[in-house]
């Protein structure tokens, strides 16, 4: 914990200066990357980094509305990037090592995305852990793009509006911000870990009625998508 206050901390501090001496426009570009790299590397702070953006629009050190676009664009570009590496890449990968991976994940993950694919997508965006397994997999579970936009887009959308609100309009004291945010995201933690309990039994349920069916019909269906 102390640990991982110390390095919002440095982050902020670090934010803090680069406004003395940087443009406006490459510290929104910053802010970008930090909400990109929130998909790419879980454990860094995004979610602090986009409400300390807005928290500096309220200083008046930057504006709010390229606070809110430029972290959106980020979030939603990395989140577009995780999707193309698990349609492009990740069937093999999990193919290549049936080890790490149980045989029959792929069929499952895609009866999972055919039924709540949309709504599992648009949940993930708010619970801490979900989001970088959640695109990567409807990428692996062929998942249409079409459809995978739509509770993307919308999710960081209302997302992003609460923390630059959070920053910007309520944002006077950063600590109690920080603790308030620590909270909530604690919060969406545990959620997320029994989302992810209930969705592990599903699996063994859903290979156990699957095995069933094959012993009676004799035939192995392979994969639900070509």
């Amino acid at each position: 914990m102390a640990r991982a206050l110390h390095g919002e901390t440095t982050i902020e501090n670090f934010i803090s200066q680069l406004t003395t001496v940087l443009p406006p426009w490459l510290l929104y570009l910053l802010l970008a990357v930090a909400a990109a790299v929130e998909n790419l590397f879980p454990p860094f702070p995004g979610d602090t980094t986009i409400v300390f953006g807005a928290y500096l629009a309220g200083l008046g050190a930057l504006r709010v509305l390229p606070v809110y676009l430029w972290t959106v664009a980020g979030n939603l570009a990395s989140n577009l990037l995780i999707y193309y590496l698990g349609l492009s890449q990740g069937r093999d990968f999990i193919r290549k090592h049936p080890r790490m991976f149980h045989q029959e994940l792929i069929p499952r993950m895609t009866l999972l995305y055919r039924r709540w694919g949309v709504g599992v997508i648009f949940i993930s965006r708010f619970l801490v852990g979900m989001r970088t397994i959640v695109p990567l997999f409807a990428g692996v579970s062929r998942f249409r793009l079409r459809r995978f936009l739509l509770p993307i887009v919308v999710s960081i959308l209302i997302q992003h509006a609460l923390l630059v609100y959070l920053g910007h309009a309520v944002g006077r004291n950063w600590n109690e911000i920080k603790q308030f945010l620590g909270e909530v995201n604690l919060g969406l933690g545990f959620v997320a870990l029994a989302l992810l309990v209930v969705v592990i039994f599903w699996f063994r349920a859903f290979g156990r009625r699957r095995r069933k069916k094959l012993e009676k019909t004799g035939q192995n269906q392979g994969d639900f998508l070509p």
